[in-house]
């Protein structure tokens, strides 16, 4: 695996690969508008959304357009249908309360705006299960005048699977400006332990971390949006990330997710 920010390979701690990257607003090339598409489905009732809008220039900064009349539909691979409807409080935005995604599964999902219709599809593997959070006291005059902490997960990679990881997390309940994405490409079926690094955590913080899973071209996705950063004034010039989705730009990505918190001493 490329790394495209911070490499972990120096730790003897780890066995996965992982990258540290900022979140970005992802600067698209001069072209005509196109619909942009964040469609996520999750292992928890009521947490998968489809996001729908149309891009602007990329020197405009009055927003993207937000879609509201699509029909939106994702398809399981038994054939059971399950219907996105436009959340009113959220314009652009699709939900389906009773969503549930489930292990080594495949899903399809359809849009259909006035202007085209779009289709992807995206497969989920097992469970990952995180098995602890485990922390080392970072002195004062490290980066930071308090004394702070840096936070460890640790998990075991599944073996009879290639895995593709993504790593979130909430201080306080607010979500870090860091995401983190990695493969097992370096230790398949191993004991995983890595930093969360780039997330100021201090005494009585209460921190939590979500471990998904999920597959390769949603890895594809995040690993060429994360791209448009490393690329860096000599180098290529930033272009759409790869999509898993016709006619449009972003993605569809079905997770297993598993979560755990921690509260700081």
């Amino acid at each position: 695996m490329k790394i495209l920010a911070l490499q972990f390979a120096a730790l003897a701690s780890l066995a996965l690969s992982f990258s540290c990257e900022k979140v970005i607003d992802v600067p698209l090339n001069e072209a005509d508008r196109e619909i942009v598409v964040e469609a996520v489905g999750r292992n928890f009732i009521g947490e998968s959304f489809v996001l729908l809008s149309k891009s602007g220039s990329v020197y405009d900064d009055g927003g993207f357009e937000k879609i509201t009349d699509a029909v939106v539909t994702v398809t399981d691979q038994d054939g059971v249908e399950v219907i996105f409807t436009h959340d009113p409080l959220n314009p652009g935005k699709y939900i389906a309360p009773t969503f549930e995604a489930l292990p080594n599964s495949a899903y399809s999902l359809s849009v259909v705006t006035s202007e085209k219709t779009l289709s992807s599809s995206s497969i989920t593997n097992s469970l990952p299960v995180l098995d602890s959070l485990n922390y080392i006291l970072i002195p004062p005059g490290f980066g930071s005048e308090d004394t702070t902490f840096l936070l460890f997960y640790n998990f075991v990679d599944n073996g009879d699977e290639t895995n593709f990881y993504r790593i979130k997390a909430w201080v306080n309940g607010e979500a870090g400006s860091n995401y983190y994405i990695g493969d097992d490409v370096l230790g398949s079926g191993q004991p995983t332990s890595a930093p969360i690094f780039g997330t100021e955590i201090k005494g009585k913080d209460t921190v939590h971390i979500e471990l998904l899973s999920m597959d390769q071209d949603t890895y594809k996705y995040l690993s060429t949006l994360s791209s448009n950063l490393t690329a860096g004034p000599f180098g290529a010039v930033p272009a759409n990330p790869v999509t898993n989705i016709d006619n449009a730009i972003g993605y569809f990505g079905v997770y297993m997710v598993d979560t755990m918190s921690i509260i700081m001493p």
